[in-house]
């Protein structure tokens, strides 16, 4: 780190450690293109498609390439797609799902539509993604499936966790919403588990405003997805007839997307590969310069894995940094040195991401008063006993984020660094 203490905080009065201008460049989407896409759909006067046809067949066609499946299966959030494959794998009510709590809801919610019981796991505090000893410990004779999160683009320890999962006939399901094109020794993400699923939903790297897209290699957990949600596809997967009896029936959760959502989808996909690489090397940048600095922990990717998508910036200050200062401090300081880095922001009623394991939903709410397919009949006898994640607990009164910025001046991030080295070394000024 380099040596900055002594110099006066932008907070009390210094000059601001970040000069240059922050804005990023990269525009949100090709809007020529998506215009394009849109119009052609206009003229030939489709504002839906409920085959899968079309431009939904060209989504699907490109997305399967990149994750490497055999199938893939555009919805309209990647919420569905959590709900299909949780159906799919035949979670229900008697079983459970071991779920990280570091997490959005959205990996947890989809478990009680399908009335059975979420498990949280801890995280492995280097990547933040789910600990495959304590997914051993959470296991029982009622698991039906894992869910992984490759958290932030950081991808999940897969050889550990399909092993344990084989060993016992438990499917694993990988929630890849933030890492679109991130690989695992080679293999890109949503195709070493049994069903990938990925958010197309607003700032993602590949984005339809409002989609989601599950990918698998298995006809027969691909039909009873297409049977859940996509009336009037019907049954699509080669060689497997599995619910031919049912003709083009479907359960009726109406899962498919909207024909423009692809449309956007399809472009923002064209460009992930440039959109990841850039990304990387912004966040290479930031890393370098703090990766061997005092009161900072840099959340590295795991060996032989490669992140994408991402999201945002993840950074852990130190614990013994905040026996002495609180991250609210932190985090006003650095703001105020023209440095955009926030905490995750929790409250008793307000858990927007980690602290699931303690979110009213899962502990002090009864499930039960909400009637329907809400809770598991079999096992389910009010609210649940909140979980001790000791890991999850103190990563998230650590973490610090900023944005997954693409197209930047190099000035600017090293400007960030040097904003962070700053109030890090004038930590008792605070």
């Amino acid at each position: 780190m380099a040596l900055v203490s002594g110099q006066t905080l932008a907070m009390q009065g210094g000059p601001k450690a970040v000069k240059s201008d922050g804005t990023d460049k990269y525009p949100p989407f090709l809007k020529d293109d998506v215009m394009r896409r849109i119009g052609a759909l206009l003229d030939a006067g489709i504002i839906t498609i409920a085959d899968g046809g079309g431009i939904i067949t060209e989504f699907e066609t490109a997305y399967k390439a990149l994750a490497g499946t055999r199938f893939a299966l555009t919805m309209n959030s990647g919420t569905a797609t959590l709900h299909s494959a949780y159906f799919a794998v035949g979670v229900g009510p008697g079983t459970e799902v071991i779920v990280p709590s570091y997490t959005w809801h959205a990996s947890v919610t989809p478990v009680l539509h399908c009335a059975g019981t979420p498990v949280f796991a801890d995280i492995d505090p280097a990547t933040l993604t789910i600990d495959p000893m304590d997914i051993e410990r959470k296991i029982s004779d009622r698991t039906r499936a894992i869910c992984v999160v490759h958290t932030w683009g950081n991808v999940a320890d897969m050889d550990r966790i399909m092993a344990i999962a084989r060993a016992r006939g438990i499917a694993v399901i990988e929630d890849a919403s933030h890492a679109h094109g991130a690989m695992y020794k080679g293999r890109p993400v949503g195709s070493i588990g049994d069903i990938g699923c990925f958010s197309l939903q607003g700032v993602k790297a590949v984005s339809g405003g409002e989609a989601g897209v599950a990918t698998t290699n298995d006809p027969n957990l691909f039909d009873r997805m297409v049977l859940l949600g996509h009336f009037g596809r019907g049954p699509k997967a080669e060689g497997n007839r599995t619910f031919d009896t049912l003709g083009d029936m479907s359960l009726g959760a109406k899962y498919r997307p909207h024909a423009f959502a692809v449309a956007l989808a399809t472009s923002q996909l064209g460009r992930l590969q440039d959109l990841n690489q850039k990304r990387s090397r912004n966040y290479a940048i930031l890393n370098d310069r703090l990766r061997n600095g005092d009161g900072i922990e840099i959340v590295e990717p795991r060996e032989g894995c490669t992140r994408g998508g991402y999201l945002e910036f993840k950074f852990k200050v130190a614990r013994d940094v905040l026996n002495r200062v609180s991250l609210d401090r932190i985090e006003a300081a650095l703001n105020a040195e023209g440095a955009p880095f926030q905490k995750d922001r929790y409250s008793s009623m307000n858990f927007t991401y980690g602290l699931l394991h303690q979110a009213p939903l899962f502990t002090s709410f009864d499930r039960r008063s909400l009637g329907g397919c809400f809770y598991d009949t079999k096992s389910y006898n009010g609210p649940l006993e909140s979980a001790s994640l000791p890991v999850t607990e103190d990563v998230c009164t650590r973490l610090l984020s900023t944005y997954a910025f693409v197209d930047v001046e190099d000035a600017y991030l090293h400007q960030l660094a040097d904003a962070f080295e700053k109030v890090l070394a004038n930590i008792s000024a605070l």
